[in-house]
């Protein structure tokens, strides 16, 4: 009897430590992605900028490029396929090296330790390219290109502090949004 309750009581601790550790796992994925989300990303941002600042950190904040209208055009149910092809791209360039994470509907981050700039900017370009490439075995290619822009910040030399990261990147990525989209940029004080 004593073995068949310390096994029964076992075995409740195990089921209970699994859907905890579900739960704690959904609470900081994107239900459709399955990068971070928006609430986790910050907490993550903060957490890389204590520990890294003195060892580089990039930025990358994308946005796909007029997805209102795509999504418009081909209907929500495609524009949630694109967001989980865009998520793939992401998280297979990125990787180990890594977080990704959806930030809102069209937007993604990237936070990089012991990135530096120019390899932060390497990076981007590569998974723009892909994004732009995305679609190209399908029929209608030539009507359902998806594009992205991006905003590169990173420390020291483009932020003291997390949030001044991540303000830097947002303000280079509208940068780039204003001058013709489909761009990557790095934040410039002088700009």
């Amino acid at each position: 009897n004593f073995l068949a309750s310390v096994n029964s009581i076992s075995s409740i601790a195990v089921k209970n430590s699994r859907l905890y550790e579900r739960a704690y796992l959904e609470a900081r994925t994107d239900e459709l992605t399955g990068l971070l989300n928006r609430k986790y990303f910050y907490e993550t941002l903060q957490n890389a900028y204590d520990e890294h600042r003195d060892e580089g950190l990039s930025l990358i904040i994308l946005n796909l490029d007029d997805f209102k209208l795509y999504n418009q055009l081909y209907g929500n149910k495609e524009g949630d396929l694109a967001l989980q092809k865009v998520a793939q791209i992401l998280r297979s360039t990125v990787g180990d090296d890594g977080f990704v994470a959806r930030c809102n509907g069209k937007e993604f981050g990237i936070i990089l330790p012991y990135y530096d700039i120019l390899s932060a900017k390497n990076l981007a370009e590569n998974i723009r390219r892909q994004i732009l490439e995305m679609n190209k075995r399908a029929t209608d290619y030539a009507l359902k290109v998806l594009t992205v822009s991006g905003g590169i910040s990173a420390i020291p030399y483009g932020a003291s502090n997390a949030k001044q990261l991540l303000d830097n990147a947002d303000m280079t990525l509208y940068q780039v949004k204003r001058q013709g989209k489909n761009a990557i940029k790095v934040y410039s004080a002088g700009e």
